[in-house]
């Protein structure tokens, strides 16, 4: 019983090390939105962080307007100089309580990430070449006040005693001063939103909402390229629309406005395009039929070791039809018990014995098949 057992367990063990399974997320979390400690454990167990020697500090404009986007840029100082650091998760907190701690919770709104995404968080892969990494989130605060921003990274160390350690550091507090935009400035609406990604290959037209403006001039540039200026057309009053061409692989387009009108100019951040890969459709059919046929291969098991099995005297009472023969042969009496004395012979009948009678037979009952009582005999 136990062998078999084994043999099923171990046929499973062997089709599930044979299926390819997907990392979900490799060498690190992914960019997000995240808390400080990421539910506990972001790139190890929070219990066992050790204090990263890493440098952390927040660049703003001197002058942040309420409703419009700005630029919060980290800056992490001292990477592959203490530690050797091949990942740095970055945060853009709003405050250090480890829990509902991004900038949402404080009246911000994250535009964008730089990355193609609208969360606190990223994931910047170091190459040696410097000593620091600096990071630019697009945001925008929804009322007037003071509010204190926070950075923080979480890395590990390849090298050293500290080898496979967690590391964490948060910076101090830096307070960002909203203020309410002058009446006549020119602006974008309240209702402006970002489109952070594209497709490979494909042009993109924008368009803009805004207030207060009389013209409106678009400047766009490439990772390694110069600064350049696109055409804009203004559909209606306050609608402006513009085209970035195609990219023809995976890369970042950067873009910003430039708003004239009675007020002071306004330029607003860099806002990020990224072009990427159209992702392929996958028949999702084959994937169904295995997980089924997974399903029932381990049902199929389970009822397998789960069924009881009979005992060795049952399959012998079961099989052994010994006494069933015997009767059958006997017209239904079972054949004498060894060792049993054998009784006077009854006198044969004058015809013989009876049909398919032997002298064995005869010799045991014939009595009773003279008197009737067995065999179909004499009454």
């Amino acid at each position: 019983m136990f062998a078999r057992q084994f043999k099923v367990l171990l046929l499973l063990l062997v089709l599930i090390a044979s299926t390819t399974f997907g990392s979900a997320e490799p060498g690190g979390n992914g960019d997000g939105m995240r808390d400080m400690q990421c539910g506990g454990a972001c790139h190890g167990d929070a219990g066992q962080n050790a204090s990263s020697s890493l440098t952390l500090s927040i660049q703003y404009p001197q002058q942040v307007w309420v409703g419009q986007p700005t630029e919060i840029t980290v800056e992490v100082s001292g990477v592959d100089v203490s530690h050797d650091e091949d990942l740095v998760g970055i945060f853009l907190l709003s405050s250090t309580n480890a829990n509902a701690d991004t900038p949402l919770t404080d009246g911000w709104e994250i535009l964008s990430d730089g990355r193609g995404g609208t969360g606190n968080y990223v994931e910047r892969s170091t190459d040696g070449t410097g000593t620091s990494i600096v990071h630019t989130w697009v945001v925008r605060a929804e009322s007037v006040g003071v509010r204190n921003l926070y950075a923080s990274v979480h890395h590990g160390d390849a090298t050293g005693s500290s080898q496979g350690r967690p590391f964490f550091g948060v910076s101090t507090a830096f307070p960002v001063e909203v203020e309410p935009l002058p009446e006549n400035a020119p602006r974008l609406a309240q209702e402006f939103t970002v489109e952070v990604t594209r497709d490979v290959g494909d042009d993109i037209e924008l368009e803009l909402t805004t207030e207060f403006t009389d013209a409106v001039v678009i400047e766009w540039r490439t990772e390694d390229g110069a600064t350049m200026q696109i055409d804009v057309n203004e559909s209606e009053e306050d609608q402006w629309k513009f085209t970035l061409p195609a990219s023809l692989k995976p890369s970042t387009v950067e873009w910003r406005a430039i708003l004239s009108g009675e007020g002071p100019e306004q330029t607003t951040p860099w806002f990020a395009m990224v072009a990427q890969v159209p992702a392929e459709n996958t028949d999702s059919a084959p994937i169904y039929l295995q997980g089924i046929a997974m399903a029932l291969l381990l049902f199929g098991a389970v009822v397998a070791l789960q069924k009881p099995r009979a005992p060795v005297d049952d399959k012998v009472k079961i099989y052994d039809n010994t006494e069933h023969v015997a009767a059958s042969i006997s017209g239904g009496h079972s054949a004498p018990d060894e060792g049993q004395e054998r009784p006077e012979v009854a006198p044969i009948p004058e015809g013989g014995l009876p049909e398919g009678w032997t002298d064995e037979q005869w010799a045991w009952y014939g009595y009773e098949y003279l008197a009737g009582t067995y065999g179909g005999g004499q009454a």
